[in-house]
């Protein structure tokens, strides 16, 4: 078996994992599910699952990876191909908006988790978020230097930028239902805000 089909195999063996922990954990949350629930679902044995994850805590890191890997991509993307601002936005903000209305009932079991475990919540941001952090925070610089938004540090922009989808989800975690009912007008909201607040002579 070379090694190319075997990496395949495992990266799909872990998709069957993720994708059937995704399923569990949305229906009745994360500290009720069992490794063995998990197994049932994806219709392996619950040993097999140590074989491609470590624990519990792992394949919730997988989730959330899972969750962010095309939002990284885009990122890369915009950094890659020097992408202006204005095009970055509308490159960025309505996929991330559709994502987080598509996935909500993922992101209110996930996020919780998260920020009630400290070791959890720290792996999280070191493993996903600080390297996706950096690689915008190199782009964001360039924009700033190329003056297309005004001058700020970099990595104070990077976290003023997240703060609306972030902010957004929290608001409807806690049950602020003119959010869920008008997500479209949000999504065009938030594009309009971040041009606001950051591009220059805007």
């Amino acid at each position: 078996m070379s090694k190319t089909f075997q990496a395949q195999l495992i990266e799909a063996r872990r998709n069957l994992i993720i994708d059937a922990a995704i399923e569990v954990i949305s229906d009745q949350g994360f500290q009720r599910t069992t490794i063995k629930q998990i197994a049932g679902k994806a219709g392996i044995a619950d040993g097999t699952i140590y074989n491609y994850f470590n624990s519990k805590d792992d394949i919730l890191m997988g989730i959330v990876a899972r969750l962010s890997e095309e939002e990284s991509q885009d990122i890369n993307t915009a950094e890659e191909e020097a992408l202006d601002f204005a095009a970055f936005v509308a490159m960025f903000v309505e996929p991330r908006m559709d994502e987080i209305n598509d996935r909500y009932h993922v992101l209110k079991v996930v996020l919780p988790e998260m920020m009630s475990n400290a070791e959890m919540g720290s792996r999280l941001f070191e493993q996903i978020y600080a390297p996706m952090y950096e690689v915008i925070e190199h782009y964001f610089q360039r924009l700033n230097n190329d003056g297309q938004i005004d001058a700020i540090d970099s990595e104070l922009a990077v976290r003023l930028f997240a703060s609306p989808f972030m902010g957004l989800i929290m608001l409807r975690m806690m049950g602020d239902e003119h959010i869920a009912a008008n997500w479209d007008g949000y999504t065009e909201a938030v594009g309009q805000y971040l041009r606001k607040a950051f591009q220059k002579n805007n």
